[in-house]
């Protein structure tokens, strides 16, 4: 059952790491609606000038048009106060054009950086595309080949499992479900692994004695095996060397 354990134990990184790679592909395809959003907001400010230089440009011809209408009427005014409120509507309508042609220059200058900004969103777009399609292709990929090493491995757990009793099979499996994935540890000095809990002198040296009997720990009730200390210590050393 300890190997039952270790199998088990794969197989739950396993589920883990698949559960994560569809989050993975999201996040990188997030960063790249980002780099999508910028290009369409810089897009949206260069569509916005030329608006605005299409509609000043329309409303000065408007004004123009009003201004020469208000020009061909000089000739027909017939008072003293006609001309003078003409010659004002006149003079408002110039500065109308005067100021719309302003705006409209200002527009037109604006236009350039706003261009030079949507092109240079685009080729960020354009780098940004290629890193994002190698990472979800690497994340793919990934999980494939985890996949395939979930499917071997639960093939080898059958194999595995069906060496153990269904009585023992049952117990590991509760265990295994509520302890946290410690269904079986080792009993070293008398105190096993899992709780802590240390069993009599004689019953420890049953567990250390015995072949081929199962063993339970008389606290937690999880299956116990001995293991040497300076076994424990080695392995312990290994993995922080690692």
């Amino acid at each position: 059952m300890v190997e039952l354990q270790a199998i088990d134990d794969r197989i739950a990184a396993l589920k883990r790491e698949l559960v994560a790679i569809p989050g993975r592909v999201e996040s990188e395809n997030r960063l790249l609606k980002s780099f999508e959003d910028l290009v369409a907001e810089a897009q949206k400010a260069v569509e916005s000038i030329k608006k605005r230089q299409r509609d000043t440009e329309r409303e000065i011809q408007s004004t123009e048009q009003k201004l020469r209408e208000a020009r061909g009427k000089q000739a027909l005014v017939k008072t003293n106060d006609e001309f003078r409120a003409l010659s004002s509507e006149i003079a408002q309508l110039e500065g109308q054009v005067g100021s719309l042609e302003d705006a409209a220059l200002e527009i037109m200058e604006s236009l350039p950086a706003a261009e030079k900004r949507l092109a240079e969103e685009k080729g960020e777009l354009d780098r940004a595309k290629g890193r994002v399609q190698g990472a979800v292709s690497r994340h793919k990929a990934e999980g494939e080949r985890l996949e395939k090493s979930f499917q071997t491995l639960l093939v080898e757990r059958q194999t595995v499992a069906a060496a153990v009793s269904s009585p023992w099979q049952e117990r590991y499996e509760r265990f295994y479900k509520g302890r946290g994935g410690l269904a079986v540890c080792p009993i070293i000095e008398q105190t096993c692994q899992g709780c802590r809990m240390s069993e009599t002198l004689q019953r420890f040296f049953e567990i250390r004695d015995s072949e081929d009997t199962i063993f339970t720990c008389a606290n937690c009730g999880r299956i116990i095996f001995y293991k040497e200390k300076d076994v424990v210590g080695a392995i312990s050393n290994s993995e922080e060397a690692g």
